[in-house]
């Protein structure tokens, strides 16, 4: 990468001198000609060697192609130089094209390897950094180039000025020919004997690559903005000559501009990159054609002199990095492996025919029609407009889909494991938990393809919904059309299509995992292709969820919010059944929960600080109304106040031993409290608790009321635990269930006391039935062993063994 940033800074920083040059010594009016042909000696190289540079590329190390490339470089350069010495401008354009020719195969070789060298998965990310060093090499060149020649050329002379620029242009050639040679060695792609054909066979591979419906409109756009670039060049340089007075001062303005212009494109080229990671996010080029032509248009409205001006250079940057950064890796990646080579050459024969094309049309409106350089970009602006849209319409669903990757990259942090358990082509089915509206888009981020959902077809009664739909191609199922939909997914599993279920049918309102449903195993079976168990973890709190009971309505509990999607080992459709497709989800789950409680306890003295937390009011009633404030109860815990009583003894036994550090202690509370809050229970502020079970009772007591928050009544029977902001008419909810002194809370029950019972919500997902331990907490899962179930949580937790669940998804009583 940096040899290819210093070939680009070395052919552009002679590009912007020699015009600069050939204005002094031979007049202003020769700057935009010189500028013109010195564009054109740029490209034809590229033209009539570009098939010969794509079968170097395949047929040797691709190493050797660089660095034979790099020597190539330092010969031209001495050409040049030499032309310089003797004062002849036409054997300057001459060692100029001998730097064009070396490009030519340096370009392919380049890009070629990179893929080779780094793979699929970080692809994206390198090209941005490569496609960002390549444009600081071009346009910090340019500036370099223009702005030393000016600095220097009214104590030297023009051709002296050049020739100092020359050879320290040629310093850095050598270096970068030095550096060259450490890069690894790699394999040779292709073996065909070179023929004589090769040499005008690149206008079939150009045919070949325009046949290629997912390569062609990549290629096209790529070569649109590098036609547009030298274009622009071009009209920079003549804007310059129109409003500096005078040879010198030209070089500095239109140096600046393209400085302003490289420093837009390298911040373009690291968001795109950042938004890059493990994916190529085509969605961006949207974006990019749509600014570009703002930008033109701004260019029309204002003064070249102004710091408006300045400000479209750096935004004209940004928003080219958005356009060619994501298709340049696109085509990288779609090329096979055998034809990589081939590709690229035929990609740049498209993008120097396109700057042709463009170089001539700016010589047309210049020397013919004689318009000015405003003029010129407002000509400019029509095509660019025209593109943006059609880049939009052709690209919607990812355009959509960038902008929703970027909301998510300011707002959530989505941590990705066991990505390689999925496959990089052909169908397969992941199955998943569902928490919230945004699963979709979680899923979507995470996976470098373009994963399609299976949703019920009611959710399209809405507009914006049947659009969404419409535009992310999402199959629905309804009762009356069941079969239809399931020929339809098998249809597009069997095409190689990644397709999302959510196998609980629904949003979980409560926070639990529901019952899995039998279709998506029918589905596999039926499409021959691997079912894949995935998992989201940490959803249950976004703004997203059911959480503090309601959607959306609600702050962030923190930001930026991390989510976990956790990707199992892929299962093949007759060896796995609807149970077990439910344990592998729930094990990935139970998986991350311990990685996230691990860096709770991480955090020293997290449990210590909240049981310390200053709180006021009370903390516990008897039965006989006796009533011990929270401040009193934590003097107790620390042994500065009174004595306490002989009630409250085993209490602060086990709140001294948290405090003390026994890490069983420490994690039955810490994991209670976290997976009690991630349940729909933790909302209602008012608990009750039986003292039938003293397992049962030590799980919330007395850490309800020095962890949580929340006040502690002695009723009798039963502990009724309270929140200090709760209503007098507040419904009283009724926990019951399975806990182990290892495992703390295992499942729940959940009984109102309310007209309005929670398990009549709209969903009509129950929490609570009779003769039953409810359903299964967050971070267990279950498993299999002679014939017996067993529940399983942390590494150090009992296994607990259970006699089953019932089709509602109900831990069976013992």
């Amino acid at each position: 990468m940096i040899s290819q940033t210093i070939g680009a800074f070395n052919d552009n920083a002679m590009k912007a001198m020699l015009p600069l040059m050939a204005a002094v010594q031979f007049g202003k009016t020769s700057m935009d000609s010189v500028n013109q042909q010195v564009s054109i000696l740029l490209i034809i190289p590229f033209v009539l060697f570009a098939p010969v540079a794509g079968w170097v590329t395949d047929r040797f190390s691709k190493k050797k192609v660089i660095v034979s490339a790099l020597l190539g470089q330092l010969f031209g350069l001495g050409i040049l130089g030499l032309a310089l010495y003797n004062q002849s401008l036409e054997f300057s354009l001459a060692g100029f094209f001998i730097l064009s020719v070396q490009s030519a195969f340096f370009s392919p070789a380049k890009k070629g390897i990179l893929k080779e060298l780094i793979g699929t998965q970080r692809l994206a990310k390198a090209v941005g950094f490569m496609e960002m060093l390549a444009m600081v090499g071009i346009l910090g060149g340019a500036f370099a180039g223009a702005v030393v020649f000016d600095q220097i050329v009214e104590s030297r002379g023009g051709w002296t000025a050049a020739l100092f620029v020359c050879g320290f242009i040629s310093l850095l050639a050598f270096f970068s020919w030095l550096i060259a040679w450490p890069i690894p060695e790699t394999g040779v792609s292709g073996s065909k004997p070179f023929r004589p054909s090769v040499i005008i066979n690149h206008f079939r591979d150009l045919f070949y690559l325009l046949m290629r419906k997912e390569l062609r409109y990549a290629a096209l756009g790529d070569a649109w903005f590098w036609g547009v670039g030298g274009f622009f060049y071009l009209v920079l340089v003549k804007i310059s000559g129109e409003v500096v007075a005078g040879k010198v001062g030209m070089g500095t303005l239109y140096g600046f501009w393209f400085l302003l212009l490289g420093v837009g494109i390298m911040v373009g080229s690291i968001f795109v990159a950042y938004l890059n990671r493990g994916r190529i996010e085509i969605g961006l080029s949207a974006i990019g054609a749509l600014g570009m032509p703002l930008v033109f248009m701004g260019f029309c409205l204002s003064d070249p002199l102004s710091q408006v001006f300045n400000g479209l250079c750096l935004g004209l940057g940004f928003f080219g990095a958005l356009f060619f950064v994501p298709l340049n890796g696109y085509i990288q990646d779609r090329a096979q492996e055998n034809e990589r080579g081939r590709v690229l050459a035929a990609s740049n024969l498209l993008t120097q025919l396109v700057g042709i094309l463009m170089i001539l049309l700016h010589a047309y409106l210049s020397n013919i029609l004689g318009l000015s350089g405003k003029v010129e970009l407002l000509v400019i602006l029509i095509p660019a407009m025209v593109i943006g849209l059609v880049t939009l319409w052709s690209t919607l669903e990812d355009f959509f889909r960038a902008w929703f990757h970027m909301f998510l990259r300011v707002f959530y942090r989505i941590n990705i494991l066991g990505m390689e358990n999925f496959p990089k082509e052909g169908g397969c089915l992941l199955v998943c938990n569902h928490l919230s509206y945004a699963d979709p888009v979680f899923i979507g981020a995470a996976f470098p393809r373009k994963i399609r959902y299976l949703a019920y077809s009611g959710l399209a009664s809405s507009y914006l919904l049947r659009f969404v739909f419409r535009l992310t191609q999402t199959l629905t199922v309804s009762p009356e059309k069941s079969l239809s939909s399931i020929k339809e997914s098998v249809k597009r599993l069997k095409e190689g299509l990644p397709l999302c279920v959510f196998a609980e049918g629904g949003i979980s309102r409560t926070g639990l995992v529901l019952p899995f449903m039998r279709g998506p195993i029918l589905l596999a079976q039926k499409s021959d292709v691997p079912v894949i168990p995935v998992h989201l973890d940490g959803v249950w709190g976004s703004i997203f969820s059911m959480s503090q009971g309601c959607f959306f309505k609600k702050m962030p509990i923190s930001f930026p919010y991390c989510v976990t999607v956790r990707v199992g080992q892929p299962f093949t459709p007759g060896a796995i059944s609807q149970v077990a497709c439910q344990n592998a989800v729930m094990e990935l789950g139970r998986l991350s929960f311990t990685e996230r409680l691990k860096k709770k306890l991480l955090l020293k003295d997290l449990l210590n600080k909240q049981i310390f937390k200053r709180r006021d009011g009370l903390f516990f009633q008897t039965e006989d109304g006796t009533q011990i404030l929270h401040t009193d109860f934590v003097r107790m815990v620390r042994g500065t106040g009174e004595e306490y009583p002989v009630y409250l003894k085993s209490w602060i036994e086990d709140i001294r031993g948290v405090i003390e550090g026994n890490q069983i202690k420490q994690n039955v509370v810490l994991s209670n409290w976290m997976r009690l809050q991630e349940t729909h229970f933790w909302d209602y502020q008012k608990i009750k608790v039986m003292k039938a079970d003293e397992i049962w009772l030590k799980q919330f007591l007395p850490w309800a009321g020095i962890l949580w928050g929340r006040s502690v009544y002695d009723q009798g029977d039963s502990y009724l635990l309270v929140s200090k902001t709760a209503p007098v008419s507040s419904p009283i909810i009724t926990l019951s269930g399975l806990a182990t002194k290892k495992g703390g809370v295992v499942t729940l029950n959940a009984l109102s006391d309310s007209l309005t019972l929670p398990e009549q919500n709209e969903s009509k997902q129950k929490v609570y039935k009779e003769n039953t331990e409810g359903r299964l907490l967050v971070g267990f899962s279950t498993f299999e062993k002679e014939g017996a179930c067993y529940v399983v949580g942390l590494p150090n937790e009992d296994e607990v063994k259970i006699s089953g669940f019932d089709e509602e998804g109900f831990v069976l009583s013992s």
